[in-house]
Formats: structure tokens, sequence, C-alpha cells
């Protein structure tokens, strides 16, 4: 018997098809299952830091310290259960001025990102344990590694969250973040830019972002360098008018 051909244009557009969702799945920029933010407003000279997994005890407060030495804020997209382990750390982030965020209580890649109702109690519970620390509940959303899908949107909307994802990913939590990277980051960074990189790890110690504190200072000079300011998400996305503060 002959094997069964398809049409190649079929083919095609299967092809297509597949490539369409699996952007939607994980490209930051293309939001094919519902509304998200990638990048900001580019009428001012800023741009958001933000740092995924923490907070961790070994790394968060060094990060924290590098920002506080270069007049930087940032938004820290808060993992749930090292928020309950760490919470006195994530209060100093919050007295210190950094923005503290929703980034799943357990950060599942499995089932949680195809149960709506379960995604929904994880970013729940997260929520909770925001609101104790900071006293505020918070609006913004980072899934996990930055997947998406219809279940990642149907939660957010759930719980009135915004998805967030990036512009510049310093893709530190695979790679290390070398000098030569840390430039080309700040030489690529534009008014309304969203950077991500990692504060937090599965390890007690970690090759990974010791490199990434390495090479911070040279990021926050690059972005000094070029007149840009650093600013929380929420001072970017959502700017107070003249003459009003942001509080």
């Amino acid at each position: 018997m002959l094997p069964l051909e398809l049409p190649t244009a079929a083919v095609a557009t299967g092809a297509g098809l597949a490539a369409g969702l699996a952007a939607g799945v994980f490209h930051p920029r293309v939001m094919l299952f519902g509304p998200g933010v990638w990048r900001g407003p580019s009428r001012r000279r800023s741009v958001a830091l933000t740092f995924d997994d923490g907070p961790h005890p070994h790394y968060t407060a060094r990060v924290a310290e590098l920002l506080a030495r270069h007049r930087a804020r940032a938004t820290f997209f808060c993992i749930g259960r090292e928020l309950e382990r760490h919470a006195s750390l994530a209060g100093e982030l919050h007295a210190a001025g950094h923005q503290l965020a929703n980034h799943t209580y357990r950060h599942g890649t499995g089932a949680d990102l195809f149960h709506a109702a379960r995604l929904t109690e994880d970013l729940r519970r997260c929520q909770e344990v925001l609101l104790k620390v900071t006293g505020a509940t918070p609006r913004l959303y980072r899934p996990a590694v930055g997947i998406r899908n219809p279940v990642v949107h149907r939660a957010a909307r759930t719980l009135g969250l915004t998805v967030v994802t990036w512009t510049l990913a310093a893709r530190d939590g695979a790679f290390p973040f070398t000098a030569a990277r840390a430039h080309a980051m700040a030489a690529r960074a534009r008014p309304g830019s969203i950077l991500v990189l990692h504060d937090g790890s599965t390890q007690a110690r970690s090759a990974l972002r010791e490199h990434t504190l390495a090479s911070l200072p040279l990021l926050l000079e690059g972005l000094r360098a070029r007149e840009l300011e650093l600013v929380t998400l929420d001072e970017l996305l959502f700017p107070s008018p003249p003459g009003r503060g942001t509080g």
C-alpha cells in the first residue's frame, strides 16, 4: 500500500498553525490567548527591571544591595511558597520601594497550566501571601516560565490580574549572564522596555546567580549611561498624572 500523502498546502497550513500556537505559548510578545503586557509606554525615558523566582535567602538581598547602590527600583515576581519562607526579606524589599508581584505559589509548569480551577487557586494563594507582606493586593502576574495558554489567561481574568511578560530577557535561568550580555542588554533597551532576570534559584548556591550578580552592575551602569530611569512596573505602566504622587 502506498503511503498516504497530504496535499502540500495542507501540510504548510498545519505547520503554520502549529508555529502560531507555539508562539502564543512561548513568545513573550505574542498575545494569542488573551491580553497581556510585554512593554510599557515609550513617552518617558524609563525601563522596568524585573526579577523572577525569589525571594532567595542568599541572592535576593544581594540584588537589592546593588539596586540601592545604583538608586534603582525593580519589580520582583515572587513565588508564594518562597514568600512564606522568607517573609521578612520580602518585607524589606517592599519597604525599600520595590514592587512585589505574583509569580504563582508553586511555580508549577505541569498540570497547573491545564486546569483553570487549580491554577486560579494557586494564584489566589500567592495573592494572599503578597497581601500579608505588602498590605496591598497585587495586580500583575507573570506566568511560570512565561508560558501562556487559555487556562493561564482565564485564571488571570478571574483574579483581575494583568499578564506580564517582557521585552528583553537575560536568559540567566539557563545561561550565565556575562559582561558581554549585560552590555548588549543595556544597548538594546528602549524607553518602555521590560527587562527580566532572576534572583531566585532552586539551589542554596547557584553559579548562574553568581554570574547574574557579577554582571548586574554593568547592566545598571549601562542603562544609566543612556539616561534610562529604572522604575517599578506600576510606575512604568500606570504613571501618575503630572503634579500627582505615585502613592
